[in-house]
């Protein structure tokens, strides 16, 4: 019936639907995204990708065949996630970028307000 990986992303993926979608799971504060919600996705190599064994000897073909399918069924787990995650770093940049625009339209304003007010008092007076 599948491999229970593919099945636990799947159902991931349909729990966090907003995460996927860049929705209202990927939130900032101050800026920063929280990235790090994100599930990890560790890749088992080796004997580890083989599972435990309950005899003893050589791992046979039908062990290693499973082995290579888990790594195989990790790794596309891992391309899964990779959309979702660049998604929530485009929000990350968008975010940061704006925040700079509106520091810097802001300070702009002060600076022609400091500007005008220079100009209005080194201006040669009318009532002379």
């Amino acid at each position: 019936m599948g491999d229970p990986s593919v099945r636990n992303m799947t159902t991931w993926g349909r729990s966090h639907p907003n995460i996927i979608s860049g929705g209202p799971d990927v939130s900032h504060t101050a800026g920063v995204s929280h990235i790090n919600e994100f599930p990890p996705v560790r890749f088992a190599v080796g004997v580890e990708a083989a599972g435990s064994r309950r005899g003893s000897g050589p791992p046979n073909s039908v062990d290693r065949l499973e082995a290579v399918k888990r790594l195989r069924t990790a790794e596309f787990a891992a391309l899964l996630l990779e959309p979702a995650l660049l998604k929530a770093q485009i929000v990350q940049v968008s975010q940061i970028t704006s925040n700079v625009q509106v520091d810097l339209g802001s300070k702009l304003a002060a600076l022609r307000t400091r500007v005008r007010a220079l100009e209005q008092g080194s201006a040669p007076s009318h009532h002379e």
